[in-house]
């Protein structure tokens, strides 16, 4: 998940343009007339990955290349590619003789991912007190604030993908590209982590952690910093149910009706 938030208008409908992960740089900029009109590669990568981030596409979902051709208006062999993609990030599985399916990470996978993030996000936090400037806090608190406005209209497909962008800014401060792709992809895991255990009441990523994040950034003290990173991915360990294994599956045009009928 990038931590770009552009706003412009998607060329298949009036959805806003969320985020462009910097993998999308992989796809080939090919373009070709569909039923919607034109898309690129680059389109329907991040029209799949906004889907499966924001829960719109559960874990499990079958991701049918003729279907998600017929859904963007393209042959299945402009799909094929971008879900191979999707699949060297970990959010896509593909299986031989039944085809490409959203991840469904398992309990083990769940706790090893959020001890991955508690390792890496506790000395991108530490860096983050180093080196954060001024504009830098000011873009994490516009961040927050988007995301509390996309909660207030119960847009939480958005919210979470706010969540993500908040810790992919983060990242982001170090200059780190390595680092940065590394949380973007544990981000992007654990959206999968989240939309299959999250309890029903939880929230996952709060608010508060997030301000409270900012404000020890800001005030320079590395290790409250580094602290509190720990007690917020603690919490979103407890937001989860890990004591069963859990199927969820959803429908492609589903999924992807906003194509079909602009807001």
């Amino acid at each position: 998940m990038s931590g770009q938030l552009p706003q412009k208008k998607s060329a298949l409908g009036a959805r806003p343009r969320r985020s462009r992960p910097a993998a999308a740089d992989a796809i080939p900029s090919g373009k070709e007339n569909g039923k919607r009109g034109t898309i690129s590669d680059e389109e329907i990568y991040r029209e799949i990955y906004n889907a499966i981030v924001e829960n719109r596409l559960p874990p499990g979902s079958k991701l049918g290349q003729d279907e998600l051709g017929d859904i963007f208006g393209v042959s299945k062999t402009r799909v094929r590619p971008v879900l191979h993609l999707l699949a060297q990030q970990k959010i896509v599985v593909i299986e031989p003789m039944r085809g490409a399916f959203v991840a469904h990470p398992s309990v083990e996978e769940a706790r090893a991912v959020n001890s991955a993030r508690q390792i890496l996000e506790e000395g991108v936090v530490r860096v983050a007190v180093r080196k954060a400037s001024p504009r830098h806090i000011e873009g994490l608190r516009e961040n927050v604030a988007e995301e509390q406005a996309a909660r207030l209209r119960n847009d939480t497909g958005w919210a979470h993908t706010l969540t993500g962008h908040f810790h992919c800014k983060l990242a982001e401060i170090t200059g780190n590209a390595v680092i940065v792709d590394l949380v973007r992809e544990l981000i992007s895991r654990d959206s999968l982590v989240v939309a299959l255990y999250q309890k029903p009441t939880a929230v996952g990523c709060s608010l508060t952690g997030h301000t409270e994040l900012i404000d020890t950034i800001a005030s320079g003290d590395e290790e409250a910093a580094a602290a509190c990173m720990r007690k917020h991915l603690q919490e979103v360990v407890e937001s989860l149910d890990l004591d069963a294994e859990k199927g969820k599956s959803g429908q492609l045009r589903t999924a992807f009706r906003h194509l079909r009928d602009p807001e």
